[in-house]
Order: C-alpha cells, then structure tokens, then sequence
C-alpha cells in the first residue's frame, strides 16, 4: 500500500493518478503518488496534448509535463537552478531537451 503526498490516505499503487519518480543517492529511488481527487484538487489543471513526439504526453496550464506509461501518468518535468523548469521528449529516437514555457505557448491553447 502506498500513502498519497497530500492526504496522506493509502491506496493500492494502481489507484494512484499521477507519479513523480526521484532518483536518489547509491541507486534508490524515491516514488512520489498523487491521488486523482487531491490532484485535481490541489492543482486544478487543464491538461493539453502535446503532439508531435515519441512520448504520450499532455502539458497543463500551470507548466506541469505528466507522460503516459502503462496507463498511468508520470511527472516528467525537471525543474533548473534558475527555476526554468525542462522536460526531455524524444523525436525519432532523438532525445531534446525542451523548455516548459514555449511548450505552453504552442501546446495550451484554447479551441
């Protein structure tokens, strides 16, 4: 059983809506889990997707890159010294390092 980052309820891993994955120190690896009601909640997003690449990934309006793996959303963006927050996507098998808010600028668009 696994213990949501913001209600502190647990819950099976499956039942969990969004992930982070943290690599730490002598190869471990710390998981963050989200709950859906506390996500949407907490963040209140509006999800977009991001075309275009490899990757099944949506892009919110707050900034927030989650992909889609096994049915379930990872977090996959990285946050720079600078507080410039990047994500990495892959493009015919190239990786490239992109910049959370031109992704926004193009991706998070009202239709």
């Amino acid at each position: 059983m696994e213990q949501c980052t913001f209600c502190k309820i647990e819950k099976l891993e499956d039942d969990f809506y969004m992930y982070s994955i943290h690599p730490m120190t002598k190869g471990r690896i710390q998981k963050g889990y989200v709950c859906k009601q506390c996500s949407e909640r907490m963040y209140g997003d509006k999800w977009y997707p991001i075309t275009g690449y490899d990757q099944k990934c949506e892009i919110s309006n707050r900034g927030t890159v989650r992909e889609l793996k096994e049915n379930k959303y990872f977090n996959i963006t990285h946050i720079q010294n600078a507080s410039t927050s990047y994500v990495r996507l892959t493009k015919n098998g190239k990786s490239m390092r992109k910049n959370i808010l031109p992704l926004m600028k193009r991706f998070c668009t009202e239709k």
